[in-house]
């Protein structure tokens, strides 16, 4: 599939030989197993089933590492192959989210609780959505028994995606010189959805994913009809932010509301119980909250959010709201 061909792009993209060396086993590899299966032979057919279980095979190998699973995605993005490529980010998709989650509960309640409620092996990198699933509501129901719900959300609000801390200190700064620029609520929401709109124009016009998302007429003009989508709108003392659909172009089509929910909700750990109708406590959906919160940092203060809507309890859609401090 064109290995030779990645190669030569690679030097032209400025990667050494040696890196462009360590690169051609795990794709080899890759070429090979969806060879053995006949997926080469109908490439754009293959998808989510065909990397989850050479995920697996990963794993068995004790070769699930993140560098593999990046050189693999950056690899199927330049052939082209869109489903391949989703699939092999999802899996990276907050990867280590339990693991901090882990650590904040531990630095909050002390090493004893960690180990009480995080007793059984964290899911490897390369599982599936209903192996993290499970893991993930086997813990929420550990912390329920064992933590207040306004601890529960205190620790899930410091996941906020498993992002590094280092990422949103730069981000953080960034948005904070870009208020100062503006001096004012209202004229920093609006750019920032001028911003929104312009990045998602030219994603649709390069024809080019957001993250996972497929920008076309449709989910572009829905997402700038609403001054919440991932910028946030001001009322008084309050601030709305709305979560563009995880999977906006189903989410638009879809008539069945488990479905619905289902193609709202961004998170890996919990999408699987909405599919599924499964049982699990919506205090994981401050991980979220967490990760909105960076949105309005450029303000420079310690807001309090609180998740009003999601689709784990429910609703048709993730909005939060966070309160200005009164003057």
């Amino acid at each position: 599939m064109r290995i030779d061909e990645y190669g030569k792009h690679l030097r032209a993209q400025g990667v050494s030989d040696d890196s462009i060396m360590r690169q051609s086993p795990i794709i080899g590899d890759f070429i090979g197993f969806l060879e053995q299966t006949g997926s080469t032979k109908l490439p754009a057919a293959a998808g989510k089933g065909e990397v989850e279980r050479y995920a697996r095979k990963l794993i068995e190998e004790n070769l699930n590492t993140l560098e593999n699973f990046s050189i693999l995605s950056n690899y199927c993005d330049w052939l082209g192959q869109r489903k391949l490529y989703v699939a092999l980010i999802e899996l990276m998709d907050c990867h280590n989210a339990l693991e901090v989650l882990a650590t904040e509960v531990e630095k909050r309640h002390g090493r004893e609780v960690r180990e009480l409620i995080f007793c059984d092996p964290l899911p490897p990198l390369g599982a599936d959505e209903k192996e993290r699933g499970a893991c993930t509501r086997r813990i929420m129901e550990r912390m329920t028994s064992m933590l207040a719900p306004e601890q529960i959300r205190d620790a899930w609000f410091q996941v906020q995606h498993g992002i590094p801390a280092g990422y949103w200190n730069r981000h953080d700064q960034a948005e904070r010189e870009k208020y100062l620029k503006y001096g004012n609520i209202d004229e920093f929401l609006e750019a920032k959805r001028r911003e929104r709109d312009a990045m998602l124009t030219k994603l649709r016009d390069d024809k080019e994913l957001w993250y996972t998302v497929e920008i076309d007429d449709e989910v572009l003009e829905f997402v700038r009809s609403d001054p919440e989508m991932e910028g946030g709108r001001r009322d008084g003392d309050k601030i709305y932010i709305t979560k563009i659909p995880y999977n906006a172009t189903r989410y638009l089509h879809e008539t069945d509301p488990q479905l619905k929910r289902y193609y709202a909700c961004h998170c890996p750990l919990l999408r699987e119980a909405i599919l599924n109708d499964l049982p699990v406590s919506p205090e994981a959906c401050n991980c979220s909250l967490g990760h909105a919160s960076h949105y309005l940092a450029g303000l420079g203060l310690d807001l309090k959010g609180e998740v009003i809507e999601s689709a784990v309890r429910g609703d048709t859609r993730c909005r939060f709201v966070f309160s200005l401090p009164r003057k």
